[in-house]
């Protein structure tokens, strides 16, 4: 009998949650990491997942992506997946950003896809999927980092599992570990730049006196050929 403790799911919902803590709650009344951390956990059983899923409902859906998505109901699709865009409300306040999630539906040849808007993620979770999002653009490029599948829903509600959760959250805590190294090493070197030249010289020429380092050296002594 595999016992509960022993699944990887906590240890992806740690990772997330490590990753939700970093965000601001106050912009958002109702981004609570720990409550959705445990109804990730609950939906992740019920579903009988592999890995963590993260529930959400989708909000101001439209008809016409309803429509299409009831057509692929009935064709046999039984978890359509839609993909995110990122619709910028202020750009001032990167927490208002709202994430839109599209129904794509391809032509008879396969080359071209439409489409169609189905609905937005409520703020609370919003709030923490537009960081991962952006995360395909940044210098991490990872590609599509989170997936979105459609589990279910009645009239007009959509229930959409957020999946990839916790790898995403694991390149975002890295870039952010990476960014505050960069940070704290300039904030010395803007403090004390002298400081910054210290390190840079044990570092290029350990054991040598700066003045020995820079005009102590023959510009010639370290070629190849020889003078004859």
């Amino acid at each position: 009998m595999i016992r509960t403790y022993n699944r990887p799911h906590y240890a992806q919902a740690r990772t997330w949650y490590r990753f939700a803590c970093w965000l601001r709650r106050t912009s958002c009344p109702q981004f609570h990491p720990h409550l959705m951390k445990e109804d990730a956990l609950r939906t992740s059983f019920g579903l009988r997942a592999k890995s963590l899923i993260l529930p959400s409902l989708l909000q101001d859906c439209e008809a016409a992506g309803l429509a299409r998505l009831a057509a692929r109901a009935e064709a046999g699709d039984k978890y359509p997946e839609l993909v995110a865009r990122i619709a910028q409300v202020d750009p001032d306040d990167s927490t208002a950003d709202e994430v839109h999630l599209f129904l794509e539906v391809a032509d008879r040849t396969g080359t071209h896809t439409e489409k169609h808007l189905l609905g937005k993620l409520p703020p609370e979770d919003a709030l923490w999927v537009a960081p991962l999002i952006r995360l395909e653009s940044d210098a991490y490029g990872t590609g599509t980092v989170l997936r979105y599948h459609v589990t279910g829903g009645q009239d007009t509600q959509v229930h959409v599992a957020i999946s990839r959760a916790h790898q995403a959250a694991a390149a975002w805590l890295d870039w952010a570990d990476d960014r505050k190294a960069w940070a704290e090493a300039h904030a010395v070197a803007e403090e004390s730049p002298y400081a910054y030249r210290a390190s840079y010289r044990d570092t290029v020429a350990p054991g040598a006196s700066y003045g020995e380092f820079l005009y102590g050296t023959d510009a010639y002594g370290e070629t190849d050929w020889d003078d004859e």
